[in-house]
Parts: C-alpha cells; sequence; structure tokens
C-alpha cells in the first residue's frame, strides 16, 4: 500500500483503559468490539468464531502494546494470522485484501463520475444543437437537397 493511502487507525487507550480509535482524518472514536467482530463476520466466518478472534486481538492490544498505539494494518496482520491458525486460509486471504480493494472500488467510481460529468454536457449540447436543425429542415438530419 502506497503512503499517500496509508490506511492507519491508531489505537490508543486512555485514563480509563479504554481504547480509543484514531482515523486518517484525526477523529477519535472509541474502540468498538462489535465493531471488530461484524468486520470479521462479515468475511465469511461464523460469527462465534470471529468474536473469539476480535476478542483475542482486543487482550492482545490491552496486554502487549506498552505505547498503547497500534495501526489497523497490524490489526489487519492479527486478524489474518487468527484465521490462518483456525484453517481460514481462504477467508484470510480475501481479508487482506479488503482494504485495498474497498479503496480502488472507491476511486473506481470517483473517477467514472468525473469522466461522466464531462461527457453529459458536451453531448447534451450537442443534441439540442441537432434538434434545433431538425425542427427547422423538414427533410431530416442537416440533409442537403
Amino acid at each position: 500500500m502506497s503512503k499517500g493511502i496509508n490506511l492507519v487507525f491508531i489505537i490508543m487507550q486512555n485514563s480509563n483503559n479504554q481504547i480509543l480509535v484514531r482515523k486518517r482524518n484525526d477523529n477519535t472514536e472509541s474502540f468498538d468490539l462489535n465493531k471488530l467482530t461484524s468486520s470479521i463476520s462479515r468475511s465469511g466466518v461464523p460469527f462465534t468464531m470471529a468474536k473469539d478472534i476480535a476478542e483475542s486481538i482486543n487482550d492482545y492490544i490491552k496486554i502487549n502494546n506498552n505505547d498503547n498505539l497500534v495501526r489497523s494494518n497490524e490489526i489487519r496482520e492479527f486478524v489474518i494470522s487468527e484465521l490462518k491458525k483456525r484453517n481460514q486460509k481462504t477467508i484470510a486471504k480475501s481479508y487482506s485484501g479488503y482494504s485495498k480493494n474497498k479503496v480502488t472500488k472507491i476511486r473506481e467510481e470517483q473517477t467514472h463520475d468525473i469522466k461522466h460529468d464531462s461527457k453529459t454536457i458536451p453531448t447534451t449540447e450537442s443534441h439540442q444543437k441537432q434538434f434545433s436543425k431538425d425542427k427547422d429542415n423538414p427533410t431530416g438530419s442537416g440533409a442537403k437537397r
């Protein structure tokens, strides 16, 4: 993943030991174990396994993260590692590409919209001009006699 598209969440603990998520736009929100569980479950893992993986990751972050900071790609790697340990290699591979695919899709949609908008205006104007010509010429579309 390029540095320009760094999808970084930083998870840190505040004074109440509540885990916070700092998103790439610098907004901070409470870490939601249910959100992580849902994300893992949507990849095709049974819900009970997804919940167990999310809880394992949550515990790991609390125990092993001395500076209370972790990036989303590290969390993704934890999820992938846990999926592989549980013989879910195909889902792990799919999960590892999720973020990249989502970003790529958004970019493609934005590019399509820009191209579509730039082509729509001249086309509409051309149709209006042709309609005026056709209206004035009863023999057809700009045909000369």
